[in-house]
Order: C-alpha cells, then sequence, then structure tokens
C-alpha cells in the first residue's frame, strides 16, 4: 500500500502541476483588483484629510491659553488631522471668517481658565461659524473644547483638594502657594502630553500598519483563499470510480483527503514562494523601496516574514479542502469556496479594514480562520512572533483536515449503502 500511495501521490502532483498556468492567471487578475482596492483607499483615506482639513482661527484673550491652549490643540493628533488651527486677533478671525480664509472662529475670554478652575460660566469659549452651524465639524470641534476644559477642571479639583489637605494639616501659606504653582505646571504638562495619562489603542483596524502593508497581508490570505477557485479539477471529481478503485486498494477517505491535501499545499506553496521570491530581488535591487512600503532593510526581516506566514498555508488548504468536500460537485464547490471566502473576507477584515464594519459584524469577524491567518501575517511583517496565533492556525487547519476526512469517509459509507 505504501508504494501505490506513493504512486498516487505522484499523479496528484502532476495533476496539480497541469493547473499551475490557470491558476496563476486568475491569481494575477485578482492581484491586479487588490492593488487598484489599495491604492485607491490609501488615497481616500489619508490624502483626503490633508486636503479638506477644516480652517479654525483662535482668539486666545486669557494670558495663560496664549502659552498653553495651542500646544494643548495641536497635542491632538486625531484633531490636527482634521482641523488647522491659526492663532488671530477676533478683529481678524471675523474678517477672515467673513472672506472664506477661516471655516470657524473660537474665541476664549480673558478668564476662562480662572473660570474653570473656579467653575464659573464666565470662562465659557464661543464658536462662531455659519458654515459649519449645526455640522458634525462644529460638533467635533465642541467636544475637542470640552474635553480639555474637562481635564483643567479635573486638574482644578486635584490642586484644590491638595491644597485643602495642606491647610489642615497646618502648612504655611508660603509653602502652599509653592505647592499650587508646582502642581499647576505639572498637571498643565499632563493635559498638553495626555499620553502620559492614558492609553491608547490603535482603532484604525490595520493593526497600526499603513494600508498598502496591510492590504499586501490580507491580499496574500484573501489569494491563497480564492486561488482554490482553480482546484476544482483537483479536489472534485464527479466520478466515482478512482475513488472505489482506491478503496479496493487501501487506499481509504484519510489517504484520499491527506494527497489531496498535500496537493493543494504544494501549489499554495509555489505561489507564496513566488510572492516571496519576487519581494526578495524588489530588496535586491531596490531596497529603498522594501524599507518605504514595508519597513523592510535586512534579510532576515524579510525571512521572518515568510517563515512566520508558512502556518498560514496549512490553514488555508484545510479550509479549500473542507469546502469542496461539503460541494456536491465541482462547480457546486467553486460557487460555495467563492461566497464562503467573500464573507470570510469581509467579516474578518480583508476587504474593508475592520474598524469601519458594524460591531457586529466585527464580533463575528475576529474568530474567523480568515482573522487568524490575517493576524499571523501581519505579526510577521512587523517581525512579531505571534506564537498564539500560530498555534491557533496549527488547531484550525488540523480541526478542518480532520473533519474533511470524516466528511468523506461518511460519503464513502452513504454511498456505499
Amino acid at each position: 500500500m505504501g508504494r501505490l500511495f506513493r504512486h498516487f501521490l505522484f499523479l496528484e502532483g502532476k495533476r496539480a502541476w497541469k493547473i499551475i498556468p490557470q491558476y496563476y492567471l486568475g491569481t494575477a487578475l485578482l492581484v491586479a483588483l487588490f492593488v487598484v482596492v489599495t491604492l485607491t483607499g490609501n488615497t481616500v483615506l489619508n490624502d483626503g484629510e490633508k486636503k479638506d482639513a477644516v480652517s479654525i482661527a483662535l482668539v486666545m484673550n486669557d494670558p495663560y491659553l496664549k502659552n498653553y491652549g495651542m500646544d494643548v490643540l495641536q497635542s491632538a493628533s486625531s484633531a490636527t488631522s482634521i482641523f488647522s488651527f491659526i492663532e488671530t486677533t477676533e478683529e481678524e478671525g471675523r474678517r477672515g471668517l467673513s472672506d472664506g480664509r477661516y471655516d470657524g472662529v473660537m474665541v476664549f475670554p480673558e478668564n476662562f481658565v480662572d473660570g474653570v478652575f473656579g467653575d464659573d460660566s464666565v470662562g465659557a469659549a464661543t464658536m462662531y461659524s455659519p458654515k459649519m452651524s449645526n455640522s458634525l465639524n462644529q460638533a467635533l470641534m465642541e467636544g475637542i473644547v470640552e474635553v480639555g476644559t474637562n481635564l483643567l477642571g479635573a486638574s482644578a479639583a486635584y490642586v484644590n483638594s491638595a491644597l485643602f489637605v495642606a491647610e489642615q494639616n497646618g502648612v504655611d501659606n508660603v509653602v502652599r502657594k509653592r505647592m499650587q504653582a508646582e502642581l499647576e505646571t505639572k498637571l498643565a504638562d499632563r493635559v498638553i502630553n495626555r499620553e502620559q495619562s492614558f492609553v491608547t489603542e490603535d482603532a484604525s483596524g490595520t493593526f497600526g500598519q499603513t494600508l498598502i502593508q496591510y492590504y499586501f497581508c490580507a491580499g496574500i490570505v484573501m489569494l491563497l483563499m480564492l486561488g482554490g477557485v482553480a482546484c476544482g479539477t483537483l479536489l472534485k471529481s464527479d466520478a466515482r470510480s478512482l475513488e472505489d478503485q482506491l478503496a479496493m486498494r487501501g487506499i481509504g477517505p484519510l489517504l484520499l483527503a491527506t494527497a489531496r491535501y498535500l496537493a493543494v499545499l504544494v501549489l499554495f506553496f509555489a505561489f507564496y514562494l513566488t510572492v516571496f521570491g519576487a519581494l526578495f530581488v524588489v530588496w535586491l535591487r531596490w531596497p529603498d523601496v522594501t524599507e518605504k512600503y514595508f519597513a523592510i532593510t535586512k534579510f532576515r526581516e524579510l525571512w521572518f516574514w515568510f517563515v512566520s506566514g508558512l502556518p498560514v498555508l496549512l490553514l488555508a488548504a484545510a479550509i479549500v479542502l473542507l469546502v469542496y468536500t461539503l460541494a456536491a460537485n465541482q462547480i457546486g464547490g467553486i460557487l460555495l469556496l467563492f461566497l464562503v471566502t467573500l464573507l470570510m473576507g469581509y467579516a474578518s477584515g480583508c476587504i474593508v479594514p475592520s474598524a469601519y464594519l458594524p460591531k457586529a459584524v466585527r464580533s463575528v469577524g475576529r474568530h474567523l480562520p480568515t482573522a487568524t491567518m490575517l493576524h499571523v501575517s501581519v505579526g510577521g511583517l512587523t517581525q512579531i512572533a505571534d506564537k498564539a496565533g500560530t498555534w491557533l492556525v496549527l488547531a484550525e487547519a488540523a480541526t478542518g483536515f480532520a473533519v474533511t476526512a470524516a466528511l468523506m469517509k461518511w460519503n464513502r459509507w452513504r454511498a456505499q449503502r
């Protein structure tokens, strides 16, 4: 049986070799599609923000704000991606608003900080913007000011509490004033550098990577899965005579599943090797390209990415084989694989970054195999050994193969009844 099985493996390998041209042709078309999606998304999500920035004139009548106010606003990266701030006088601000140079004018009164510290309504800021009236931009701007005001209010409560405790413990007035000055300076620095007080998390859905890096990893996952469309003739034969003859010679469902799984795996590995071979050539000839788009400057970084992504091939091949086993025929397998790949790819963020998906879709998508494969691929790009993700990929691949073998055995038993 061992000799017969090796011969069968050889024949399956030859069949896989014959479909390589159509496999690469289909993959080339899909690569072109992903390139268009990536470049378009990168232009829309990045360049558009910079060109459409909202211009806000700030009138800082409070001396304290003149020193710290602009630093507070400019340190907010989420605000500067939407707004551009210009400090000016109230007269110049209103003139610029009327002639269209500014989209809005924010006026801070003289006692703004004192009003916040004293919980006094005199310290309210005023927003003038007919263009932004009742718009999302106005809500965002007012929200930014409200956050800054709340931070100042919390700082004031902190200072007042410390001074009260000091007074109750008999600290003299000179020391209390020095404490107040030191605390206000320290808290002002905390307001400007908010990363000292808050833990930031990436909510872009691209795991902190650029769209090109993210979509390259997502493209590998999607192209492996969709590449299974070309495996229809390899995995799904409508005639059962071959399986009957193999079963008579001791090659049952488990060995048959193993042979076909290895055939798909070899095909996927050839594609994977081609992709990273092309990257290797680019790294040799144009190292600045790999550094610019993938932050890869050394061969060991490219090698780490290549090796860490190998488990992805195991899971992709297992899913493709399982889908064709579930299908009734070759056409059904192709359609089912295409549908499953698109649904899983969409829900797990391979088509649209997960941050832009509905919450219900994200909650389901993060548990899908495609999400695990994407995490592992991005981890390899960022030189992170995702051990938990790798073990999960291997476990899902083993589960998928076991289910496929059991299903093939069930189909075989049902056909013999």
